[in-house]
């Protein structure tokens, strides 16, 4: 009988600093005043798209936004700011400097606390059974401040800019045993399961801090899950315009997905065997799994999250279907919500649950003593996701442009969605003896994965009508002659707020229009056919013994990935813009999409905002989509990578053990942005993936002390100083991260959010440097391109059209760093030990500098502006970290 338990204990608290934009002091003192004007003229012709001028959104036409009239000199009178806006702007701290953006820091050291214990026996019994048991029960808790005060929010002290606090109860058990039946036949048997519960909560969770500001139906008294603050964005992406950072509560400002009740557990039954036959070795079985999640999730703030784009205080130009001017900050002070956004629900017991079955085979056939070949086969069912009571899901599918409703009509708790029965994968492997120190290997394989997020399992069927309302909410929902973002959804001192969340009925035929009967819900969609991911990967690899404890290696390897995600993440735009038709007067924007008035409801009318009615009339019937689809599980897209991989490694002999390996890569995959609408635009190199990449491991134990090289005849107390040191070290030499350059006049050229100029003459240079301010930069931003310009490499489309320059084919700062660690080893007794530990994280404290994909202003046109500065070391980097440790073993 053997056992074994160990607890682990960890109390830590990283200080976190945020630097972040808040509007200046000017704004701050004018815009605050009781009478006089809010002066906004700090911000003309200062931001990063559009000359900033703010035009008077009451005047001109009410649905567009054109033949407004500027507000002279940015001065708005005070009188005409929203009483919410001047409420919060008073909250604000005072800028730390004189600059429009990076004008204030945040700081916190928000703790991270852990607990977590393993308990495991083993029984060898007679009969050549092996028996075994494991349970592992873990704690964790991390918990931050908002940098901006209770009263604003925004990123937070806590690791990763968190505002609030997250708790994470997880437990592990696993039983089984083995058998040998004979010297030829084994067997094995495994069970599993394990709990996944995960909890967060506002920091301001229990007031109703919105309605406090005068914002009204945020806070309802009657669903304590919209307590605390909403979230507040400004313009971001290609549209930024002030560059001022959002706040409030959610999971964009803070990093808060809050409230969040989540409870994910799986079943699992695996049987082996093992039969030895000659030069066989034959292994098959079979592994089933019962998978169960609840989630109630607050990826929309439940309290709401108001957008604020500066169109609302420009001037659209109806002949050309452009924008001039205009300050999301200025939409923000007179009150003009721009898009709307929040969860609500019905039920906080909505589940889904999954079946999946696994069987395989697999040989070992060893022909020669030099070949041996190893082929299998591996088939995997994941069964549709059934919903645990009727009404608890909803299965929305584009096809159809409607929500199947579980239990309702003819479809069952599973939405009647099909599965993909062909998820087979062969893998086979060659190993062969060149010669006595050279071997050749090659290998195929194809393999299968769920995905992530709801792609196949959790995080959809039940975060959709009717048991979650996703309400986004743009103008255009309102009124149809409305064009969004020009023309607000509401006014944020409304004193009724915005429009209620509805929980529609479901109709006769067991469905519900896709966006709902108010075409004002953003559902999570789902192909009919479930299809799991899939990639097939190849290698050939020549490995040589140089001596009788080194080896080279030379090896191609490549994979192929096919229905996976289109982007980062697991959902693209369905309904995108195309930029046919971009500029010209008699095409509606909204019609510029694949979806627009696809599907009409007969039985719903608009001006009653329900269905199951008769004889409603054809201008009256609703009709779906003319907004963004941006919940689309598609699982379609593909990825490739192709690499070269040198490797020289040496075993531990005479106390150095090391490996060093080099890699050249070309990895390719689909961007989600215009994926839907032109898959050539989306494609380029992988944004995470650096195409160089050169890792050193090295394990040195020093040559010094009892039984070593050196000094091996010391003392008791000299070995105690000088024995037992051990050196490792990881280093790491690596290329830039990719990015795709933009340009400060896109938004006149295109709607479409795909911002990136054409190739033209001239160089670019890209290299690290200070410019005549003392700042780092990657790039020196050209002047400003007009119609038809062109300077520095690149030159402007024309409007309607977009830029050829390629996704993310720019690279940016190379990788370096180097971690170091020394350990002794003390022993004190035959049963105790000690272990000293030293970890120094970027031993060199050199700075890995943070531009690419998604660090830094990639405007290559926009001086005078922080484009092509590098305002922060790279993410997921730190500059030196010394930790210390202390172990003891018995």
């Amino acid at each position: 009988m053997f056992y074994f338990a160990d607890y682990q204990g960890t109390r830590q608290a990283n200080g976190v600093t945020n630097n972040i934009t808040i509007p200046d002091a000017k704004v701050l003192s004018t815009c605050t005043a009781t009478t006089g004007m809010c002066d906004l003229s700090d911000y003309l012709g200062k931001v990063s798209n559009g000359n900033g001028q703010v035009y008077d959104p009451a005047t001109g036409n009410a649905n567009t936004g054109a033949g407004r009239t500027p507000f002279a000199g940015n001065l708005i009178p005070v009188g005409r700011l929203s009483p919410a806006a001047v409420a919060m702007l008073k909250l604000f701290p005072a800028p730390i400097n004189g600059n429009l953006t990076n004008n204030f820091f945040g700081s916190g050291s928000g703790p991270f606390h852990g607990n977590s214990f393993d308990v495991r026996g083993d029984y060898q019994a007679p009969g050549n059974l092996h028996i075994f048991g494991r349970y592992t029960r873990a704690y964790y808790s991390l918990t931050g401040e908002p940098n901006l005060g209770i009263g604003l929010g925004g990123v937070g002290g806590g690791v990763g800019g968190l505002s609030g606090s997250s708790i994470i109860h997880n437990h592990s058990l696993a039983a089984g045993f083995d058998k040998a039946i004979s010297t030829t036949l084994l067997t094995d048997f495994r069970f599993g399961w394990f709990q996944y519960n995960p909890h967060s909560i506002k920091p301001d969770a229990s007031v109703a801090a919105a309605e406090a500001l005068g914002l009204h139906g945020l806070n309802i008294s009657s669903d304590s899950s919209t307590g605390g603050l909403p979230a507040f964005k400004w313009d971001s992406g290609d549209n930024k315009n002030t560059q001022l950072t959002d706040f409030g509560d959610g999971l964009d400002p803070s990093r808060c997905n809050c409230p969040l009740i989540e409870n994910e557990h799986q079943y699992q039954f695996v049987n082996n065997w093992t039969k030895i036959s000659g030069n066989h070795a034959m292994k098959f079985g079979v592994d089933l799994r019962f998978a169960h999640n609840l989630r109630f999730p607050s990826d929309a703030n439940r309290t709401g999250e108001l957008s604020f784009s500066h169109k609302q205080t420009s001037l659209f130009d109806p002949v050309a279907g452009s924008n001039t001017g205009g300050l999301d900050l200025a939409s923000f002070l007179l009150g003009d919500v721009s898009h709307f956004e929040r969860f609500a629900s019905v039920s906080q017991t909505a589940a889904e649950s999954q079946k999946r079955f696994f069987l395989y085979a697999q040989d070992q056939f060893r022909l020669t003593n030099k070949l041996t070949i190893t082929y299998g086969i591996r088939w995997e069912d994941y069964l549709p996701e059934s919903v645990n009571a009727k009404g608890n899901g909803g299965f929305a599918n584009q096809e159809q442009g409607v929500i199947r409703v579980g239990g309702f009509g003819p479809y069952g708790l599973n939405g009647n969605i099909r599965n993909y029965l062909g998820a087979f994968g062969p893998r086979v492997g060659i190993a062969y003896q060149l010669r006595p120190k050279t071997v050749v290997r090659i290998g195929y394989g194809r393999s299968f994965d769920i995905g992530v997020f709801g792609s196949n399992f959790g995080h959809a069927v039940t975060q959709n009508l009717p048991v979650l309302v996703h309400e986004a909410i743009s103008a255009h929902d309102i009124n149809s002659a409305n064009i969004n973002d020009n023309v607000p959804v509401y006014q944020m001192d409304s004193a009724t707020g915005p429009q209620p969340a509805q929980f529609p009925a479901v109709r006769a035929d067991g469905t519900i229009p896709l966006r709902g009967p108010q075409n004002a819900v953003d559902p999570r969609i789902r192909p009919t056919v479930q299809r799991p991911a899939a990639i097939d990967m190849w290698n050939a690899t020549v490995q040589r013994q140089l001596t009788s404890t080194m080896t080279v290696e030379v090896a191609y390897i490549g994979n192929k990935g096919t229905h996976g995600f289109a982007g980062d993440g697991p959902t693209y735009n369905a309904n995108q813009r195309s930029i046919v038709g971009f500029g010209n007067p008699l095409i509606a924007p909204d019609s510029r999409r694949p979806f627009f008035n696809r599907f009409t409801y007969s039985d719903c009318s608009v001006s009653q905002g329900v269905c199951g009615l008769a004889n409603v009339l054809p201008a009256d019937m609703l009709t779906c989509c003319s907004s963004d689809m941006g919940n689309y599980f598609g699982m379609d897209a593909s990825s490739n990578y192709n690499a070269l991989q040198l490797k020289v490694e040496k075993r531990f002999s005479q106390g150095l053990q090391f490996v060093s390996h080099y890699t050249w890569s070309r990895a390719r995959f689909y961007d989600n942005n215009y994926y839907a609408i032109d898959q050539t635009v989306a494609y380029g190199p992988m944004n995470v993936n650096r195409n160089h990449v050169w890792v050193t491991n090295i394990l040195y134990e020093l040559p010094f002390g009892k039984g070593k090289k050196y000094m091996s005849g010391a003392s008791t107390l000299t070995d105690y100083a000088i024995g037992g040191w051990r050196l490792t070290s990881i280093t790491n030499w690596s290329g830039g991260l990719p990015w795709t350059p933009s340009y400060s006049a896109c938004d006149k050229d295109q709607d479409v959010g795909v911002c990136r100029p054409n190739r033209g003459s001239g160089s670019f240079p890209l290299a690290v440097k200070r410019d005549s301010n003392g700042f780092l930069t990657w790039f020196t931003p050209n002047p400003t391109m007009g119609v038809g310009g062109s300077g520095g490499g690149f030159s402007r489309p024309t409007a309607g059209t977009l830029g050829n320059i390629g996704l993310d084919s720019f690279r940016g700062p190379h990788l370096f760093t180097s971690n170091l660690s020394l350990a002794k080893n003390f022993r004190i007794t035959e049963r105790y030990k000690a272990e000293f530990r030293m970890d120094a994280n970027n031993i060199f404290n050199h700075p890995v500098m943070g531009f690419n994909y998604t660090q830094g202003n990639l405007c290559i046109d926009c001086a005078g502006s922080d484009a092509g500065r590098i305002t922060n070391i790279e993410n997921n980097t730190s500059m030196r970290l010394l930790t210390f440790g202390l172990r003891f073993s018995f």
